[in-house]
């Protein structure tokens, strides 16, 4: 891999490869566990919101979301 690339992009190809799976190559994919590969179509779309398009990801955001609220309560 080369130097310029991200940290994210360094996870995404360490998860495809323990996991034997293409890499998400999406730039705008936001999730380094993306099980999509190539096809995946997070937040290609220009939106206000990030949108998550495939179901990896969604459930990543889903559970993302419930945890913050979760400390969001605690605090």
């Amino acid at each position: 891999m080369d130097d310029n690339i991200t940290s994210l992009q360094q996870a995404k190809y360490a998860f495809a490869k323990e996991n034997n799976i293409e890499p998400c190559t999406n730039d705008k994919c936001g999730f380094s566990g993306c099980t999509c590969g190539k096809k995946c179509g997070c937040n290609v779309i220009a939106t206000s919101e990030m949108l998550e398009t495939c179901d990896p990801c969604a459930e990543f955001k889903r559970k993302q979301a419930a945890e913050n609220a979760c400390k969001a309560r605690e605090a």
